[in-house]
This record gives C-alpha cells, sequence and structure tokens, in this order.
C-alpha cells in the first residue's frame, strides 16, 4: 500500500473535530512556524475567529481533520515554568547585566541571580 500525500487543496476547506468530538470551524489555510519548521493549519472556527493548529496537535486527518485537543486547549497553550527554560547564554554589553531577563548582578557572577542564565 502507497502513502498517500496530501495537497493544499487536499486540506483546505476541510472541517476540523476538537478531542471531544465537537465541529471546531474549516480550514482557512496552511501555516509554517519557520522556528520550529512546523506545518500547522489556520482555522476559520464557526464563531469567525481565526485560531492556529501545529500539526503536533492533529490526531489524523481523513474526511474530517481530528485533533488531540479542545478549542480551549488550543487557545491557552501550556506555558513553560521558569525553571525548564533555560535560553543559551548571550554575551551582555555591560558586566553582571544579565542579558536575558535585565536584572543588574554582580560583575564577577556566573549566573544571573533573577532568572538563572549563564552570565556571559
Amino acid at each position: 500500500m502507497s502513502k498517500k500525500y496530501l495537497s493544499r487543496k487536499d486540506i483546505v476547506g476541510k472541517q476540523v473535530i476538537d478531542s471531544e468530538a465537537n465541529i471546531l470551524g474549516n480550514v482557512k489555510e496552511l501555516s509554517f512556524d519557520l522556528g520550529t519548521r512546523d506545518i500547522g493549519l489556520t482555522i476559520t472556527t464557526k464563531n469567525g475567529k481565526e485560531v492556529n493548529v501545529s500539526s503536533r496537535d492533529m490526531r489524523n486527518i481523513g474526511d474530517v481533520i481530528l485533533l488531540k485537543k479542545t478549542l480551549s486547549e488550543i487557545e491557552t497553550p501550556k506555558v513553560t515554568k521558569k525553571a525548564d527554560f533555560h535560553p543559551p547564554p548571550v554575551k551582555s554589553v555591560k558586566p553582571g547585566l544579565c542579558a536575558v531577563c535585565g536584572f543588574q548582578n554582580e560583575k564577577t557572577a556566573k549566573f544571573c541571580i533573577k532568572c538563572g542564565a549563564e552570565m556571559s
């Protein structure tokens, strides 16, 4: 059995159903996130609002598009805790100035006291 590749015309206009079997709306357009290299969908909901859905949030594409989440879960993405986020070190202009949060640390600090980022 061969794989079926979908084109834009196969997807645009399809009905979108959430994880609780509610009809959200229809696909308006494909979207691309260049930062994460993710393909997603722009959906026009029943009330006319536009919502972007990542391909990671899609369960299956067939006669309709089935999502893994509800509309409220898509609209309010999970926030990453500060402790889980460690941005790459960036050279600060002023000694002790954190390039991530802007907090002025001691000149000899190796890590920012406020956000924990590594000082350069």
